[in-house]
């Protein structure tokens, strides 16, 4: 199962949904989830692997993790 992940800056991450991409149920309730968390000033990441990290600005069912993680702020 792949896994969108929310990113809590000092609390660790928490697990928003899980899909299977064959399975169209699953691959709906977790672009919903991704549509409701994916706001501004925050960034989407698809995970392949060790050092296989790109950013994404849309849902991507064939991912097998995306990371949502707040936008670095300067100070």
């Amino acid at each position: 199962m792949a896994k969108l992940r929310l990113l809590k800056t000092g609390h660790g991450d928490l697990c928003l949904a899980e899909w299977d991409k064959d399975r169209p149920e699953t691959v709906g309730l977790a672009e919903s989830a991704f549509a409701e968390h994916f706001t501004a000033g925050r960034m989407a990441f698809r995970l392949d692997g060790p050092g296989q990290t790109r950013a994404i600005m849309a849902f991507d069912a064939t991912a097998p993790e995306i990371l949502l993680v707040p936008a670095i702020q300067g100070g």
